[in-house]
C-alpha cells in the first residue's frame, strides 16, 4: 500500500514540476502514470487554449478527449475541437463535401453543447437560415435574429429584383429591342458593380452590337456586305475590302444623297472607270453601271429593291461574285426592309418572322449570330 502511495506522489510531484516548465507531453503522462487522468486531460485542455497554431490546438484537444472518462471532459474536447473546425471555416469557407460535413458536425456539436451564438456562425457558413434562426432563439439573442430575419428579407427581395432585372434583359433582348436591354441590364450592373454574372452577360451582349454602320449577312446563301454610313470607300484597306492588283488601298468613294448615289476615284494609282469612261469627276451610280477599278476589277451595278439602296457585285476580278450592299434609306430582304439606326441595323418585317426561334413582328436591331427566318428564306448574322 505504502509503496504504491508513494509512487503515486512522486508521480504527480514529477508531473507538476513538468508542467510548471511546459513540457505538456511529460505532465500528461507523468499524471497518467500516477492514475490521475483528469489532470492529464486538464493539461492538455490548457495547452490547447494558449496553443498558437490551429493545428497544435486541434492535436491536444484530441489527446484530451481519448483520454477523457467523464461525459464533461470529452464535451469540453469536443466543444474545442469544434471550434478549431470553426475558426478554420471562418478563415477559408468550406468547399468540399468533406469540409462542409466537418463544419456540420462542429456546429451541431456546439449547438448541443450550448455555445449557440458559435453554432450560429457555423450554421451561417453553411448557409442554413432554419439553423441559425433555431440557435439564435434558444441564445435569446433577439436584437440579431431580428436583423438576421430583416437581412433575410432584403436578400430575398434584392434576389428577386436581380431575377426581374436578367428577366427583362432576355426579354427584350430575344424580342430584338436589344437597346432597351442593355440600357436595363446596363442599369442592373451600375448599382451592383459585384455581380460578376451579369457583368459577362453586358459585356458578351455589348461586343454582339453592331454599330460600325456595316454588317455581313447570308441571305438564302448568298454573301452580303450591308454598309449604310457615308461616304464608304472601296480599296484593298478600306472600308469596303476588295482584291486586285490594280486596286489602290483606298481607290473610290461612294456617297449617297437625296437623289441617290454618286462614285467618285479618290487619287487611285490606276483609275476608275464607269462604264470604260474614265472617271474624272463624281458621277451619278445607277443600276446596270458597270465601275472599274483598275484593269482587272469591275463592279456591276444592281438596284437594291429600294431607292435608297444599290448592291455592287464583283463581276470580274478575284472575288467575283461578292455582293455589297450600298444602304442608305433601306435595303429590301426577302422578310423586310433593312435600315441602320443609331443601335446597328434594323429589320422592319413585312410579317411576323423568326428571331433565334422566337416570333417577332415589330422591327428589331440585329447582332451578331442573328438568325431570320420566314417561309422558303434565311437571314443569317456572320
Amino acid at each position: 500500500m505504502w509503496s504504491w502511495l508513494s509512487r503515486v506522489f512522486r508521480s504527480t510531484g514529477a508531473a507538476e514540476r513538468a508542467e510548471a516548465e511546459g513540457r505538456i507531453e511529460d505532465a500528461a503522462r507523468l499524471y497518467v502514470d500516477g492514475n490521475q487522468r483528469a489532470e492529464a486531460v486538464r493539461v492538455y485542455l490548457r495547452a490547447a487554449e494558449t496553443a498558437r497554431t490551429l493545428d497544435e490546438r486541434r492535436e491536444f484537444y484530441t489527446r484530451a478527449y481519448r483520454l477523457a472518462r467523464t461525459d464533461d471532459l470529452r464535451d469540453a474536447a469536443r466543444r474545442g475541437l469544434a471550434l478549431v473546425a470553426l475558426a478554420e471555416a471562418e478563415g477559408a469557407a468550406p468547399r468540399t463535401d468533406d469540409e462542409r460535413r466537418r463544419l456540420t458536425e462542429a456546429a451541431e456539436d456546439l449547438e448541443r453543447l450550448g455555445a449557440w451564438r458559435e453554432a450560429g456562425r457555423a450554421w451561417a457558413l453553411l448557409e442554413d437560415r432554419e439553423a441559425v434562426a433555431r440557435v439564435l432563439t434558444l441564445a435569446g439573442d433577439v436584437d440579431e435574429l431580428e436583423q438576421l430575419t430583416g437581412r433575410r428579407e432584403e436578400a430575398e427581395r434584392e434576389g428577386l429584383r436581380r431575377r426581374g432585372a436578367l428577366e427583362g434583359f432576355d426579354a427584350a433582348w430575344r424580342s430584338g429591342d436589344r437597346a432597351r436591354a442593355l440600357a436595363e441590364l446596363r442599369a442592373w450592373v451600375t448599382a451592383h458593380g459585384e455581380d460578376h454574372e451579369a457583368r459577362a452577360a453586358l459585356d458578351a451582349a455589348a461586343a454582339s452590337m453592331l454599330r460600325e454602320g456595316r454588317c455581313e449577312v447570308e441571305v438564302d446563301g448568298q454573301r452580303v456586305l450591308v454598309v449604310g454610313r457615308f461616304p464608304a470607300v472601296l480599296g484593298r484597306e478600306a472600308d469596303v475590302s476588295l482584291r486586285g492588283a490594280s486596286v489602290s488601298r483606298r481607290h473610290v468613294e461612294i456617297g449617297a444623297t437625296a437623289e441617290g448615289f454618286t462614285v467618285r476615284d479618290v487619287g487611285s494609282r490606276s483609275g476608275t472607270t464607269l462604264d470604260g469612261v474614265p472617271l474624272g469627276a463624281t458621277l451619278a451610280l445607277v443600276p446596270g453601271a458597270l465601275v472599274g477599278l483598275g484593269a482587272d476589277l469591275g463592279l456591276r451595278v444592281h438596284a437594291g429593291g429600294d431607292p435608297g439602296a444599290v448592291v455592287l457585285e464583283v463581276e470580274r476580278g478575284m472575288d467575283r461574285g461578292r455582293r455589297v450592299a450600298l444602304v442608305s434609306t433601306a435595303y429590301t430582304v426577302a422578310m423586310g426592309a433593312l435600315r441602320f439606326s443609331a443601335d446597328g441595323p434594323v429589320v422592319t418585317p413585312t410579317a411576323p418572322v423568326s428571331l433565334n426561334g422566337q416570333k417577332v413582328a415589330l422591327p428589331f436591331v440585329l447582332v451578331r449570330g442573328d438568325r431570320v427566318e420566314t417561309p422558303g428564306h434565311a437571314l443569317v448574322v456572320l
